[in-house]
């Protein structure tokens, strides 16, 4: 596993790298040190993590964050901040977690933990649709929508239509990663994907609003907010 870390303190740097070398063995994974963001984003590297630091100096994480999203969707992100009322704006860039600084160890563990649990979780389900089996990967899901006895699956890489009711597609999908939620009696959202909840309304990291049902919302968003403080350590 490739894991950038990327802070414009160096004694914080070299002490997180080594925390990272103590839970997992340089066998296991490389860390890659960066003192400032652009040298990060100048990098030509692919990494299966990257921790940032919200605060330095030059280009802020928040800034580079999204600039990695430009490009790519999927990698796990770790913000290191002292300030975790950033969270809901990190969901905006889809954070993996947030991790209060100085970091302590067992919650690093934790985040390191979980992100292998993440990446085993990222298997795919087999449905048919249009006359063929695709794999679909529950991660992916942005959302679900029901006609009849048929649900459309809106994903990042596509959408598909398969025959199934939506409670049966939600339970399939969740046993894998659960974290697709019920808005309507026709729809349903996947929280790994909501950037903010408005005036009955969630709003999607591709920017898709997808209504929230009165009979919903409160249940919705009950799940969202224990979903953020779940991620957020």
């Amino acid at each position: 596993m490739r894991i950038a870390v990327c802070d414009d303190e160096e004694i914080f740097l070299n002490s997180l790298t080594e925390k990272i070398y103590g839970i997992l063995s340089r066998l296991d994974c490389e860390v890659f040190p960066f003192r400032n963001a652009e040298t990060l984003l100048s990098s030509a590297m692919d990494f299966d993590l990257v921790f940032l630091d919200i605060e330095m100096d030059g280009m802020d994480g928040m800034s580079a964050a999204k600039k990695i999203r430009e490009t790519d969707n999927g990698i796990p992100i770790v913000f290191l901040t002292s300030h975790t009322e950033m969270a809901i704006e990190g969901y905006e860039v889809n954070a993996f977690r947030f991790l209060k600084k100085p970091v302590e160890e067992e919650k690093l563990k934790q985040t390191l933990k979980d992100l292998r649990l993440m990446k085993a979780s990222q298997k795919g389900v087999l449905i048919k649709t249009g006359g063929e089996e695709i794999v679909v990967i529950p991660s992916e899901i942005l959302f679900l929508e029901s006609d009849n006895n048929n649900v459309r699956i809106i994903t990042t890489a596509g959408s598909y239509t398969t025959r199934s009711k939506l409670s049966e597609a939600i339970e399939l999908f969740n046993r894998i990663n659960d974290t697709i939620r019920k808005v309507h009696r026709c729809s349903a959202v996947n929280l790994d994907h909501v950037a903010r909840l408005r005036d009955r309304e969630a709003v999607l990291d591709d920017g898709s609003v997808i209504a929230v049902s009165r009979s919903c919302f409160n249940s919705f968003k009950a799940s969202l907010y224990e979903h953020v403080k779940k991620t957020v350590r």
